[in-house]
């Protein structure tokens, strides 16, 4: 009648099937196994609830067998399940040979006594003994240990003692067994969580069993050791004892909100009790589905869930579930019980209640009506999309209404012209303020994926690197460290929209050019840019000495003229190309011909620009080269 690992116990009432699991034990050790032990805890759970034992103490104590045996329910117990076993007269005599063994056991092997100090070492001498005969006397010594406290809590708090006493996983094994019988009667759940309340049960048993986050400090003092305990060693039996407390709990005619004396009808209670149910069943949820479902504890505990959800979800309740809410929150509330467990015709409700305000003619507007702020506005579209993203409906599904919702937000930036003073047909560069605003929305996700992205990429790559925002934001910062700050956030906040950030106030360029004014015309254009190391060489040896020189390695762009004395831009190219493959490089040259271009490339030139060019034209080379080879924050 003991048991040699955690056992799967579930009350009757809440198995798949409804009914009451039994395990038919036709010799005296078959009563040592996982679910003969989950039998016994189910047939005596009133005695054993009434006297705060778990079926492992009852099946290693010849006390507590004599005290079961000496209820007037005994009899009725050992009726109960040869009637379910259809073995009238079985059992009687069994249960007496099983009493007859543990009295010798314990004649022949004392329980020894157990302290922190050394459990370790006297589980392990008691183990020795060997098979079935060794673990039944560690249980039996634990069971004698347990004998003197009269609560569940008293007895999880002394076997917690011993179990922080030990690193030894043979010797945590039975004390694992006792805690999950513990936690597998909900007496001793409540007896262990002191009594909480529904909300703060539940809340304790899937922290302890997730491990999702930490046990808070004013948790009862048996679960913050538990914690503590299943954070150090592997518990699987530990947790499955917790699932199933979980299980059982759910199936109480209890709530995790009460109605508020407004709430005439209950409405605000109940969208209150699924969001709270909403957070539990995420919790549970696999990041990754197992081969027993979505959900840690399997398809029972999917099952448990969807027990729960079905009395506040269906198709006549969602419209109120939903009442008194603007069109943004309906949509959280709906995508929220989407990913529940629902039943397929709850499922079918919530998904066709969905498509219904995303078909509405008047969607956009009424969605763009939930915010006041542009901002918000922008922010409140990315969000939608996302919900739409990661919601439960199939791929094609998603994808169209991702659009649609791309397609709201686009229509409204180009309504709204908020685009407008950044594009190319801006008469002048826009203020750096309006360029920052847009990046910060950019690092907040206020933009929807698709052509809206698109287009803000576009026009704040090319306004942050014009010399006009990097000589207002970063070349006007107080100081160095203020000035990596800020490349910093728009590194991480340009991000957002997929566009890289060339911080090139911190790079090295080399400029050379036999041409004085060519040459000088270059380095202003850098200098604009923010460029603070600027490199020259009138000719290509004198390039080749600096690059191959002790300073060479320090140097991120070449902008070398091709028609040069001693050396021209090509031979530079091909010796740079020996040292440092990866050192972005541009030609310039007058001889933009078709052999010209297939010589640079040739030899791995990073881009080339023909003369003349304007400022523009050598800025945006600039900032191509460096993004393309991968010289960017």
């Amino acid at each position: 009648m003991a048991s040699d690992s955690a056992a799967t116990l579930d009350s009757p009432e809440l198995d798949s099937d409804g009914a009451v699991e039994s395990v038919e034990c036709r010799e005296p050790a078959d009563f040592y196994g996982p679910a003969a032990r989950d039998s016994v805890g189910r047939f005596c759970r009133r005695f054993l609830d009434e006297n705060a034992l778990t079926a492992t103490e009852l099946l290693h104590n010849n006390r507590h067998q004599n005290a079961l045996s000496n209820t007037p329910t005994f009899v009725a117990i050992l009726g109960q399940v040869e009637r379910v076993q259809n073995r009238k007269g079985a059992l009687t005599p069994l249960v007496n040979e099983v009493a007859r063994l543990t009295r010798e056991r314990a004649k022949d092997n004392p329980p020894p006594e157990l302290t922190p100090e050394r459990y370790s070492q006297t589980a392990g001498i008691l183990l020795g003994k060997g098979g079935l005969l060794g673990r039944f006397l560690v249980d039996a010594a634990l069971a004698q240990h347990l004998i003197a406290e009269r609560t569940f809590a008293d007895k999880a708090k002394a076997l917690l003692t011993l179990a922080e006493a030990t690193e030894d996983a043979d010797a945590l094994a039975p004390i694992e067994r006792l805690l999950a019988d513990i936690l597998s009667s909900e007496v001793g759940t409540a007896s262990c969580a002191q009594d909480a309340a529904f909300p703060t049960l539940i809340d304790l048993i899937v922290t302890l069993a997730v491990a999702d986050r930490p046990m808070p400090d004013t948790a009862p003092p048996v679960f913050r050791r538990l914690a503590a305990l299943m954070a150090r060693a592997a518990m699987p039996g530990l947790t499955d004892a917790l699932i199933r407390a979980f299980r059982r709990d759910m199936a109480r005619p209890h709530f995790f909100t009460i109605a508020s004396a407004g709430d005439m009808h209950g409405i605000d209670a109940i969208q209150r009790e699924i969001l709270a149910l909403s957070e539990v069943s995420s919790r549970l949820r696999r990041s990754e589905p197992g081969i027993d479902g979505a959900y840690l504890g399997g398809a029972k505990t999917e099952a448990a869930l969807q027990r729960r959800t079905a009395l506040l979800v269906n198709e006549d309740t969602i419209p109120e579930i939903t009442k008194g809410r603007n069109l943004v929150q309906k949509l959280r509330v709906l995508f929220l019980l989407q990913k529940m467990p629902l039943s397929p015709s709850a499922a079918r409700a919530v998904n066709a209640y969905l498509k219904g305000f995303f078909d509405a003619r008047d969607f956009p507007g009424r969605i763009l009506d939930c915010w006041k702020e542009r901002g918000e506005k922008l922010k409140g579209l990315a969000e939608v999309q996302a919900m739409v993203a990661a919601s439960a409906f199939p791929a094609e599904d998603r994808d169209w209404l991702c659009t649609q919702v791309d397609d709201i937000q686009s229509s409204f930036l180009r309504t709204q012209r908020i685009l407008l003073p950044l594009t190319h047909t801006a008469k002048e560069d826009p203020h750096p303020d309006i360029v920052l605003d847009l990046v910060r929305l950019a690092g907040e996700g206020a933009f929807c994926k698709g052509k809206s992205r698109m287009a803000v990429a576009r026009a704040l790559y090319r306004q942050t690197h014009r010399p006009r925002f990097v000589r207002g934001f970063l070349l006007s910062a107080p100081s160095s460290k203020e000035r990596l700050a800020r490349v910093e956030w728009l590194r991480k906040s340009l991000a957002g929209v997929g566009v890289p950030f060339v911080d090139l106030p911190s790079r090295r360029v080399l400029v050379v050019d036999d041409e004085e004014g060519p040459r000088n015309f270059v380095a202003s254009v850098l200098r604009d840019l923010g460029v603070a190391q600027i490199d020259t060489a009138a000719d290509g040896q004198e390039a080749l000495d600096r690059l191959l020189g002790q300073q060479g390695g320090d140097c991120d762009l070449v902008i070398c003229d091709w028609m040069m004395p001693r050396r021209n831009g090509l031979e530079v190219l091909k010796r740079v190309r020996a040292v440092r493959p990866d050192l972005p490089f541009l030609m310039v040259t007058a001889l933009a011909t078709l052999d010209a271009v297939k010589q640079a490339l040739a030899h791995q030139v990073s881009a080339y620009i023909a003369k003349p060019f304007t400022p523009d034209q050598l800025e945006e080379k600039i900032f191509l080269v460096l993004a393309q080879s991968g010289m960017v924050e």
